[in-house]
């Protein structure tokens, strides 16, 4: 047998070799803790909103006496701790609960506790009422679940803080495929959304737009006339939204294009949510985007911000004490 006959079963495991590694690194190579970090301060601040926000309709939206349906109706209703029909103190004791976890994961105080008690809170109001959910709704939800598998309060925490006070800058390696989950929870999310409206008749004759700008009952501001009433301008800003989130499923994964496009991508949802209401969908987005910051970026970041807050200026007209001379005592 010839040597390039017994080299090539190496030559063809090579390419397999170099993809399990590949593969390997992608899910579990250690990086700074930074980036996780960063995401779950703003997940934390987030839910605080969320809950908050339940407050005004609380017993009208999940109450005996509201709309909530009847669960004999509706199994997903089984799903959660909150019992039915709710009372109100029941529902009171949900949301304070639900209120200290939120806070608590923001601080990163028993941050894994507090990640499992946000993710049972979510699920227990979305399905008490599966009446008044969006995809904000349940992209919040999806997110606190895969926070709640993360090691996330490892750095930039109160559990860091209590462990250790000397190394709370710091940001110890973790392996990243919980932000991975993240990662791939957007594209598939573009990629989805493109999906289902190329099978509408009203976003491949580019009208959608148009319709969406007309619906006054879901609007928070108005647009202006000249651009509901033109047609090019309309077919333009269909096609380009079909365009663009196709572009933020594929091209985010490219280390070059992904600061362009999660530019344009927040541009896009910051114009929908000025002008359409959509609950907290473009701010869960917003979240999710932190999960594609490089940890030397996050770092940079978060270390270029402490140094900023803890450089004070002294107050004007006030010496500071090692510029006093001595005959200034006295």
């Amino acid at each position: 047998m010839s040597p390039h006959k017994r080299d090539r079963p190496t030559l063809l495991l090579r390419p397999l070799a170099q993809l399990g590694s590949g593969w390997r690194r992608f899910w579990f190579e250690p990086g700074p803790s930074s980036t996780l970090a960063l995401f779950r301060i703003a997940f934390g601040l987030l839910m605080v909103a969320w809950t908050l926000s339940l407050a005004p309709t609380l017993t009208a939206f999940y109450g005996a006496g509201g709309v909530a349906p009847d669960s004999s109706a509706n199994l997903s209703g089984d799903w959660g701790v909150i019992p039915s029909p709710a009372r109100t103190s029941a529902l009171v004791l949900v949301f304070t609960v639900l209120l200290l976890a939120s806070v608590a994961l923001a601080l990163g105080l028993y941050s894994r506790v507090s990640a499992i008690v946000v993710f049972a809170g979510v699920v227990s109001f979305e399905h008490a009422n599966t009446l008044i959910g969006n995809s904000g709704d349940g992209l919040i939800r999806n997110l606190a679940f895969y926070l709640m598998l993360a090691p996330s309060g490892v750095a930039l925490s109160l559990d860091r803080l209590r462990r250790s006070r000397a190394d709370f800058w710091t940001f110890p390696p973790v392996a990243p495929w919980v932000l991975r989950l993240v990662q791939i929870q957007l594209s598939i999310g573009y990629l989805s959304a493109v999906w289902h409206k190329v099978q509408s008749d009203l976003w491949r004759s580019g009208t959608a737009v148009s319709y969406a700008m007309r619906v006054e009952d879901i609007h928070r501001f108005p647009f202006p006339g000249f651009i509901t009433q033109s047609t090019m301008i309309t077919e333009v800003l269909t096609y380009g939204t079909l365009v663009l989130e196709l572009s933020l499923a594929v091209l985010v994964w490219n280390r070059a294009a992904r600061p362009w496009i999660l530019t344009f991508g927040a541009l896009m949802h910051l114009s929908i949510d000025y002008s359409i209401l959509i609950g907290f969908f473009s701010l869960a987005m917003f979240v999710t985007y932190l999960a594609f910051l490089r940890p030397e970026t996050a770092t940079t970041l978060v270390l270029g911000a402490r140094d900023r807050l803890m450089t004070i200026p002294p107050r004007r007209g006030r010496a500071s004490a090692e510029h006093v001379r001595p005959e200034q005592v006295g």
